[in-house]
C-alpha cells in the first residue's frame, strides 16, 4: 500500500497541475445529496427546486437548484462534475445542464477524504481528458484524437497502480515514462500556444511531484 502511494501522489499531481491553469478555475466536485427545497416562503416557485450538497474539495455548499423542466437532478447524487465557485453562487459545468449558475445556500468545512487508491486509478482518463480539454481549449476534433493517447496512459497507469512488484524508485520511472509517451503523441495535434502551455504545464506537474515525493520521503524519516 505504501508503495500505491507514490503513483498515487504521482497521478494526483499530474491531475492537479492542469487545474492550476490560470485560464481556468473549474475545480471537480462530486454531488453528495440532492432533496426538495421547502418552497413554502414568499419566494414560492411554481418550478421544483432542490437542495443539491457539492462536495468541492474540502468544503461542502448546499446550493439551490430550480428545475427547468427536467428532473434529472434528483437521481444525480454521486455524479461527478466541474464547478466554478463565487461569491455566492455556483456555475455547474457538465455535459447534461451545460453551465448552470446556482445561489449558494450555506457552506462549511468537512474532513479530508480517506485516500481510495481505487477510485484515483479508476478515474484517472476521464479527469485528465477533462482538465487537459480545458486547461488547453482543446476543439471538439482535438478531444477526439486525444482521446485514444490518455485511454493508454489511463490503462498504463493502472497497471503499476497496484504492482507490489515494482519498487517506488521503479514505479516513479515507469509513470514518468507513460506520461512522457503521451506527451509525444499530443504534442502533434496541438497548435503552437497549446504546445508551450502544455509543456508550461509538465513543468508545474514535475515541481508538484518533486515535492510531493520529498514531503512523503520526510515523513518515512519521521
Amino acid at each position: 500500500m505504501k508503495r500505491s502511494l507514490v503513483v498515487f501522489m504521482l497521478c494526483m499531481s499530474a491531475l492537479a497541475s492542469f487545474g492550476q491553469n490560470p485560464s481556468s478555475k473549474y475545480q471537480p466536485a462530486t454531488i453528495i445529496s440532492v432533496r426538495a427545497h421547502d418552497s413554502s416562503g414568499k419566494n414560492a416557485t411554481d418550478r421544483m427546486q432542490y437542495d443539491v450538497s457539492v462536495r468541492v474539495g474540502n468544503t461542502l455548499y448546499v446550493v439551490l437548484y430550480t428545475s427547468r423542466g427536467s428532473n434529472f437532478v434528483e437521481f444525480s447524487a454521486g455524479n461527478e462534475l466541474l464547478v466554478l465557485v463565487g461569491e455566492t453562487t455556483l456555475r455547474f459545468n457538465d455535459s447534461l445542464s451545460g453551465e448552470t449558475d446556482v445561489p449558494i445556500l450555506s457552506q462549511k468545512a468537512v474532513p479530508p477524504r480517506s485516500l481510495d487508491l481505487t477510485r484515483i486509478c479508476g478515474q484517472y482518463f476521464s479527469l485528465k481528458l477533462q482538465r487537459l480539454s480545458e486547461a488547453l481549449a482543446l476543439t471538439d476534433a482535438q478531444v477526439i484524437k486525444v482521446r485514444p493517447v490518455l485511454e493508454q496512459e489511463a490503462g498504463e497507469v493502472d497497471e503499476i497502480c497496484f504492482n507490489p512488484a515494482l519498487s517506488q524508485k521503479e514505479q516513479v520511472e515507469h509513470f514518468e515514462k507513460i506520461v512522457r509517451a503521451s506527451d509525444k503523441q499530443i504534442a502533434p495535434l496541438l497548435s503552437s500556444s497549446q504546445l508551450r502551455q502544455l509543456q508550461d504545464l509538465r513543468k508545474q506537474q514535475e515541481q508538484k511531484a518533486r515535492d510531493l515525493l520529498a514531503e512523503h520521503n520526510v515523513g518515512k524519516q519521521s
